[in-house]
């Protein structure tokens, strides 16, 4: 099957719809199937193919994705997707390039399937004043509202968020897929106590018990909240140290007020971490912690899971679909019953916390890249029968 696959940024990985893109890619090409992703780079005025991607230029903006490609130049891209000449068209994002695979599908009479990881980046993933932005969110949502109406099929790996759409999407077919994370990388091993220690004094949890938070420093992650939280809790245990890996448009009004809740020293801002190095982050600390109870899948909390590190989140969070309760997590409603949770948390010998982490992996170990991406195989085989069965309908 030849599946093109179009997402507004691609390389480096740096978002959960990035990171899925690309493991689900990667795997695609591993099972046989021929994979096209279609994105942009802002770094080029001129379209290029390499490997398995496509990229049209883009130019820098003040949303999600940071970047915007350039509609009139995006248009050239079309003679290297019909050379490709794709059986199935996957959306992932809404902005030029979305916009352009919604386009492609429906000229050329194509399955589409699209899938929704949050509804976040399209209501209030653009920063910045002005016309513009309202022009280029006005475009994202126009183009998000025209794939839902017309997609053979909709997926999310939320099913809060299938719910939310549905009114959006019609007669259309709606399922759960999977919200790939690299299996392989975050139930990987070390043993190399410097490798440890370094990740340690980056994280600035050397002799402490690190509560781990992983994301984007954006308004959709409320980080503040979390930082206000911080506050609240972290006087009464002082062995307790929050490490917040990621960077994004609101650092430094953060560490501004991790100062002014005096938590400054009971805080680290590790900033971007290489992706072949997160997993150790989650292995040197205890827990996963986040204020976000967003309409957004993230790929963080899974990672952490996966890794065996528990995951604390809120109770309306669509990551909180990922919770055993008490197994391999807990959900709060409120700051007083995070401030029982960690307390327990750092009450744990070293040997209660291994087994505690052997029990929390435990609870996602059938979860494999393959099997992931085996799913999205289905989800396209629906696909196509969906859409022509509509076909055969109409004549």
């Amino acid at each position: 099957m030849k599946i093109a696959i179009f997402t507004e940024t691609y390389l480096p990985q740096t978002s959960a719809v990035e990171t899925q893109v690309l493991l689900l890619a990667q795997t695609l090409i591993q099972l046989g199937q021929e994979v096209l992703v279609v994105s942009t780079d802002v770094e080029s005025d001129e379209c290029y193919l390499e490997q398995h991607t496509l990229f049209g230029p883009a130019k820098p903006t003040q949303s999600i994705y940071g970047q915007n490609g350039k509609r009139t130049k995006l248009n050239l891209l079309k003679d290297f997707i019909d050379d490709f000449d794709p059986d199935v068209i996957h959306l992932f994002t809404f902005c030029s390039v979305g916009s352009l695979g919604l386009k492609y599908a429906l000229s050329h009479d194509l399955p589409l399937i699209t899938t929704v990881q949050n509804t976040h980046d399209v209501n209030e993933g653009f920063y910045g004043k002005g016309l513009r932005r309202l022009w280029n969110k006005k475009l994202c949502q126009n183009t998000y509202q025209k794939a839902l109406a017309f997609s053979d099929l909709v997926t999310s790996p939320s099913q809060k968020i299938l719910h939310k759409i549905r009114p959006l999407c019609k007669h259309q077919q709606l399922t759960v897929s999977p919200l790939c994370v690299d299996t392989e990388l975050f139930r990987k091993r070390d043993s190399q106590d410097k490798d440890f220690d370094s990740i340690r004094r980056l994280l600035g949890i050397t002799g402490k018990i690190g509560v781990l938070f992983v994301g984007t420093l954006g308004k959709d992650n409320q980080v503040d909240l979390l930082l206000e939280y911080w506050a609240k809790l972290s006087k009464e245990q002082n062995r307790l140290h929050l490490s917040i890996v990621g960077t994004g448009p609101e650092l430094e009004e953060l560490k501004q007020k991790a100062n002014l809740l005096g938590v400054s020293s009971r805080v680290t801002f590790a900033g971007d971490i290489p992706r072949e190095k997160i997993h150790l982050c989650y292995q040197v600390c205890t827990a996963f912690f986040s204020a976000s109870d967003s309409n957004a899948m993230k790929a963080a909390p899974m990672e952490a899971i996966v890794s065996g590190l528990p995951v604390i989140l809120p109770k309306e969070s669509v990551g909180a679909e990922l919770l055993v309760e008490g197994v391999n997590g807990f959900s709060y409603e409120s700051a007083e019953e995070v401030g029982t949770i960690l307390k327990n948390f750092a009450l744990l010998s070293p040997e209660k916390e291994a087994a505690m982490k052997k029990l929390v992996a435990r609870t996602l170990e059938t979860v494999t890249l393959e099997e992931q991406a085996k799913s999205f195989l289905q989800c396209y085989t629906l696909t196509q029968k969906h859409h022509y069965k509509k076909a055969a309908d109409l004549e």
